[in-house]
């Protein structure tokens, strides 16, 4: 079995946001800050005609530091809702045994 300190470091997850170029059809990825330098990053997501999530995925950082992998920020669950929230309690009844 490999000692921990010689196995690889994962590859950093960084939270992207699409940004358009002023005047053109342009997308760029807006890294917020690098988990290398800090500093804000931006990489080609092609144009609007195309999909920009294919770009997405293990890029290296413009500073030249390493790899990070590019991804969307997960979406926040769904609230049930107010049929959600009467169900709930048949439900709990339904699962204790009689």
């Amino acid at each position: 079995m490999a000692k921990k300190s010689r196995a690889p470091a994962p590859t950093p997850t960084v939270y992207v946001q699409l940004l358009p170029m002023p005047g053109t059809k342009v997308l760029f990825w807006a890294v917020g800050e690098c988990p290398y330098c800090a500093a804000k990053h931006y990489h080609p997501a092609g144009t609007m005609q195309g999909d920009p999530t294919e770009r997405l995925g293990e890029v290296q950082a413009p500073c030249g530091n390493g790899a990070y992998v590019l991804a969307l920020e997960p979406r926040p669950l769904r609230k049930k809702g107010k049929k959600g929230r009467r169900r709930a309690p048949w439900e709990e009844a339904d699962s204790e045994d009689w």
